[in-house]
């Protein structure tokens, strides 16, 4: 029942952007031109079939209502103005004519179905094409005027919420999720709580949001579980386990949820709004960080991380990306979306591999059961990666994994020199490929470091 509830909201929302299309020049161009050879090949049939109509037509009637204009019978009919024989031609010509409209519509409505099926698929080759004219005409703007706003023209033509007022920076939409989440403003949560001011980032499960908490005036962030994985019920559980998680998780290094919201077939959690970026945009903007900022990062996650674990929960995702920064400098890990509990976690097929390949301890790439030392390997990953700036294991996802489960990591100072023995051994035992090798709890490690 979800899968044709989807099929027809999705059918709805095709048909709703037709008018638009229709009014928007560009747009109907490229509607109708992409691709070239598919949609002549389409018109070409139509004709062909449309032409054939009346041939088709008929044959047919003649097959049915056969009259033999050779024949002496039909000649002494003819001659005495038989009512038979007029009847006979008068319905022969009705058949005739009827057949031939059901032809022509019926070409018609096959056409149409296919047209409108596609309208989709072409109006985001619009949006994409519109973005990328967008990046060109900043581009251009730096040098000349002119072919900025030639392009800035084109791409407003393609686009369907196109406001040739709006800056170019904010027509840049960085997904398709998030372009369609800034066309109006939402509320959310009883009362309308919370009113969604922008969208931060999207990603495979979910949007995050910057939003307002009306009632107590605070900004906070709302993290949106996509509606096609929301009527999931173990997507729906994980999303849920997320919020279990991070509610028992009083933690300063753990980014703490506010409510666990579920309306007209959406879930979302409310948290708390960091706007100082992630680890992964440190080490993307400023390469290998100092140490003593890395051995205190890792103290912080581990001490966060740690108390998850004496709840019962194991992240299984640690990763830059998932540890985020507020605007004093202090930090916060995040995104337990698919932590598990020790004693009744969400329920996984046998082998299913969660996490992100390049930071998967060798037992979660294996697909075998994990536990707080898989989330230590996955720290020693992130420590690693903050040293050197690189990754220890790259590639193809599954070559990723081999090297995961078989091969061991390299020192951090074969990368840079700068790191000292000690920080060698500590992320050499953090990356053991037993678990039994590595530091065997949060405290243990913080201890080493």
């Amino acid at each position: 029942m979800n899968a044709i509830r989807q099929q027809y909201k999705t059918l709805v929302t095709a048909a709703r952007p037709l008018p638009q299309v229709l009014r928007k020049p560009a747009l109907l161009k490229l509607w109708l031109l992409e691709p070239v050879r598919a949609r002549g090949l389409l018109f070409a049939f139509l004709l062909l079939f449309l032409a054939m109509a009346s041939p088709l037509s008929q044959a047919i009637v003649d097959a049915w209502y056969p009259l033999n204009q050779n024949s002496l019978k039909t000649g002494v009919m003819e001659l005495l103005n038989s009512p038979i024989l007029r009847k006979l031609q008068a319905l022969r010509e009705t058949r005739y004519w009827q057949l031939l409209i059901f032809f022509w519509l019926s070409g018609l409505a096959v056409t149409s179905v296919i047209l409108l099926g596609d309208l989709p698929r072409s109006i985001e080759i619009g949006k994409r094409r519109s973005a990328e004219l967008l990046r060109q005409s900043a581009e251009a703007g730096e040098t000349s005027r002119v072919p900025r706003e030639d392009l800035l023209a084109t791409a407003n033509g393609l686009r369907l919420d196109a406001d040739p007022a709006e800056p170019p920076a904010a027509e840049i939409a960085t997904t398709r999720a998030i372009t369609s989440a800034e066309k109006e403003v939402r509320f959310v949560g009883p009362m309308r709580r919370y009113r969604i001011d922008r969208a931060l980032a999207s990603g495979g499960a979910g949007i995050v949001y910057e939003a307002e908490d009306t009632v107590l005036g605070r900004k906070v962030a709302l993290k949106e579980l996509l509606q096609d994985l929301a009527g999931d019920a173990q997507q729906a559980e994980r999303f849920k386990s997320e919020a279990r998680a991070l509610a028992v998780s009083n933690h300063s290094n753990i980014l703490p949820v506010y409510d666990l919201l579920e309306e007209d077939g959406h879930c979302w959690l409310v948290m708390e709004l960091l706007t100082g970026g992630t680890l992964g945009d440190r080490i993307k903007a400023d390469g290998a960080l100092e140490l003593p900022r890395c051995i205190e990062i890792i103290r912080g996650i581990a001490s966060g991380l740690g108390f998850a674990h004496e709840q019962g929960f194991v992240h299984r995702d640690v990763k830059p990306a998932n540890i985020l920064f507020a605007e004093d400098g202090s930090f916060r890990i995040t995104d337990f979306g698919i932590a598990k509990h020790q004693s009744n976690g969400v329920e996984t097929s046998h082998g299913l591999i969660l996490g992100s390949p390049g930071y998967m301890s060798p037992e979660q790439a294996a697909g075998e059961p994990v536990d707080a030392r898989s989330d230590i390997y996955s720290l020693g990953i992130v420590f690693y990666q903050m040293l050197t700036a690189e990754l220890p294991f790259t590639g193809e996802v599954s070559a990723v994994m081999a090297q995961h489960i078989t091969r061991p990591a390299p020192a951090p100072s074969t990368v840079n020199a700068s790191v000292g023995q000690e920080i060698d051994a500590v992320v050499g035992k953090m990356l053991a490929k037993k678990a039994a090798d590595r530091y065997q709890s949060a405290a243990e490690l913080i201890e080493a470091l």
